[in-house]
């Protein structure tokens, strides 16, 4: 059938050919097919990289795991440092404990040597004043006989010129006896001046051209005894049991400051989110440690125990000083008052004007001489003997 009777048959309107139609079917088809036989692609090739949401999920993710990550790992350190803080902590307090006991130990050894030193030295200054104490008796008794012997003798009529005048010069020479005596064994400077005045006086009343020399050797024995500048030893006494008492109510130096909290300046503005939580932590481990720098050397605080052991060794310093300067121990003086002095600076609060004073008054007290040298003073006497041996 030809397409003009086709047409004619649907009504006039022309209908496609049967391969074209046959071609239109057959497109889809072939779309189909290849569409089918095409690879398929992963999902990321598909979709465009903004409008996934599981991926935006997943950085997400990775983000918060690597700052929970960081933070217990910086937890961790934090810990391990305060475990390790607390550990010297205890060690420092270990340590400090044993160096307290060692401290208290010899500080009661010290105290025990200074009192047997102290028992030792007083011992030997009664002995000395029974012995300086026997000694002027003896010389008292002895003056008293010669002067009663004097005055009888100045009552009896008929004694001759020769006897009065061998009688002064045994006197002068007990007078210069007395005077070595007393400088020498007793330490008695007023009593052996006053022991060769009498002497001279006694050899004036015998009026013997031949005993001039012997005049001489006095005065000149008096002059070296007089140029020796003496030590006021009863006001030292007293200034150094003033310390000693004072002692108890001078303050102990003290290492600790009166404010542990660190000055902090105010912060400008406070941040949010995480970098407030890293101010935090670095707040927190810049607290953990704490460096300063200091001129002067640290010194330890003392327990009560420590304090009270320094205040008795102090006391005892000065009794022991004390006591070298009565019996006249020029060593032993110096260095109680030297020890009395380091004990001060070491333990004590040098700003102090109380211990400030201290320091200075023992500084100045064992600049002195207690026990300056003693001149010789038996030429006078030896020349004395001479004399009369001659004269026999």
């Amino acid at each position: 059938m030809s397409q003009q009777d086709t047409s004619e048959k649907n009504g006039g309107q022309p209908v496609a050919d049967d391969s074209d139609s046959a071609a239109d079917n057959a497109e889809p088809q072939d779309t189909e097919v290849a569409a089918a036989e095409a690879p398929e692609l992963p999902p990321e090739t598909e979709r465009a990289p903004g409008s996934s949401p599981r991926i935006r999920r997943r950085n997400g993710s990775y983000v918060t795991g690597v700052l929970a990550l960081t933070c217990a790992l910086f937890a961790a350190g934090a810990v391990g440092l305060l475990w390790w803080q607390y550990r010297q902590f205890y060690a420092d307090v270990d340590q400090a404990y044993s160096a307290t006991s060692v401290s208290l130990q010899t500080g009661r050894a010290d105290v025990r040597a200074l009192e047997d030193r102290m028992a030792d030295l007083a011992a030997g200054n009664l002995r000395t004043r029974e012995f300086a104490t026997d000694l002027g008796e003896r010389v008292d008794a002895m003056l008293g006989r010669f002067l009663d012997l004097e005055d009888r003798l100045n009552a009896t009529q008929g004694v001759s010129e020769d006897t009065r005048r061998r009688w002064l010069r045994i006197e002068a020479e007990y007078y210069l006896t007395v005077a070595n005596a007393e400088l020498t064994l007793a330490g008695r400077w007023d009593n052996a001046t006053r022991a060769l005045e009498f002497a001279d006086e006694k050899l004036l009343e015998l009026a013997n051209p031949a005993l001039g020399s012997v005049r001489e050797r006095i005065a000149a024995e008096l002059m070296a005894l007089r140029a020796i500048r003496l030590v006021d030893v009863e006001g030292l006494s007293y200034s150094l049991t003033r310390l000693a008492d004072g002692g108890r109510t001078l303050s102990i130096r003290s290492t600790s400051p009166g404010n542990f909290a660190a000055e902090r300046e105010p912060p400008a503005e406070t941040p949010s989110g995480l970098a407030r939580v890293w101010l935090s932590l670095k707040g927190a481990v810049a607290a953990m440690v704490s460096i300063e720098r200091r001129d002067e050397p640290i010194v330890r605080s003392l327990s009560t125990e420590e304090q009270t052991l320094v205040r008795q060794q102090l006391e005892l310093e000065l009794v022991v000083a004390r006591l070298g300067l009565v019996s006249g121990q020029a060593d032993v003086f110096r260095q109680s008052l030297m020890a009395a002095k380091e004990l001060l600076a070491r333990h004590f609060d040098t700003g102090d004007a109380a211990v400030a004073s201290a320091m200075a008054l023992l500084e100045e007290m064992a600049a002195l001489d207690i026990a300056p040298a003693r001149p010789d003073i038996s030429g006078s006497l030896n020349l004395l003997r001479s004399l009369a041996d001659r004269d026999n």
